[in-house]
């Protein structure tokens, strides 16, 4: 029996979408309850840990790790055009204080954080990535699971997750906890890709969906769950946070990562640009979201 990660009922229906890892096929599902889109089954212990070794940080290819045509670490550096954004929107809700990343890789959003004014801790799963943390900017950076992490409770005034929440096995349970460690009026911030929620994501689950077929994806399941704003506003409030702002963002059409073949990778490309205005002056179908919730 499929049990849904947000809502809990057992009902749901395949999403056309799958993918193959360590000879196991991982089924994209949807909720008909709350149309939260999650994989099963879940990955297990050693799953996990083969797909967050060194080569995640390390590979520069799209098909494995980093997800981009660079290692992870290059990818993060070109990525952090988008800080002043996400940073700007948490400032609007704690302008200070202190911060603490879940999943904060190679450190260098922390980094960021801390030198606009925030006292900044955080942990991460992966070894290479503590390690870099801590080498390279000197942050206070611990080796943890966030499901195994022992939370202090009322401790932080911002907890940040960065393109964490879709790899998490349980977002609801871990958004609880998330909750539990901020002092009152303190705030969660969630990123998170919204690979559906785009032009491009829609016309191609409608297009698999009317053909009566499934795209196997080119990566292991490193996303566990895939959010709309509709989801991520809901996982937010089900972990008890009031006042919920969800704000659509979108990678500019040049700094899009293109897979498939070479008419998905046009039609990609081609959709990006409409899509891109639309959201930006709009706020709708957005490829990137920010969850904001105040506890």
């Amino acid at each position: 029996m499929t049990i849904c990660p947000l809502c809990k009922h057992d009902r749901s229906r395949d999403f056309p979408i799958y993918y193959q890892f360590n000879q196991k096929r991982f089924q994209a599902k949807q909720c008909y309850c709350c149309d939260f889109v999650f994989v099963d089954p879940r990955p297990g212990l050693e799953e996990m840990r083969l797909l967050y070794g060194d080569e995640y940080f390390l590979h520069d290819g799209t098909d494995f790790g980093a997800h981009s045509t660079t290692d992870y670490e290059t990818a993060a550096i070109k990525g952090s055009v988008k800080f002043p954004e996400i940073l700007g929107w948490i400032k609007k809700f704690r302008p200070s204080g202190d911060f603490f990343e879940i999943g904060c890789g190679m450190g260098y959003f922390l980094e960021y954080a801390r030198r606009n004014g925030y006292s900044v801790s955080g942990i991460e799963y992966a070894e290479l990535g503590t390690r870099t943390c801590r080498e390279k900017f000197g942050l206070d950076v611990k080796r943890w699971s966030f499901e195994e992490f022992p939370p202090p409770a009322d401790r932080f005034d911002v907890v940040f997750m960065g393109d964490v929440l879709e790899h998490l096995l349980q977002p609801l349970e871990m958004l609880q906890k998330a909750q539990r460690m901020l002092r009152p009026a303190g705030i969660v911030a969630v990123e998170v890709p919204s690979m559906f929620n785009s032009i491009t994501g829609r016309l191609a689950a409608m297009g698999y969906r009317v053909l009566g077929t499934q795209k196997r994806m080119p990566m292991p399941p490193y996303h566990v769950n895939e959010f709309t704003p509709k989801t991520l506003s809901a996982v937010i409030q089900g972990a008890g946070f009031r006042e919920v702002t969800i704000v659509q963002r979108i990678k500019a059409p040049a700094s899009i990562t293109l897979r498939g073949t070479i008419f998905e990778k046009v039609t990609k490309k081609a959709l990006q640009y409409p899509n891109y205005i639309i959201t930006k002056s709009l706020g709708v179908l957005g490829d990137r979201l920010l969850g904001i919730g105040i506890k």
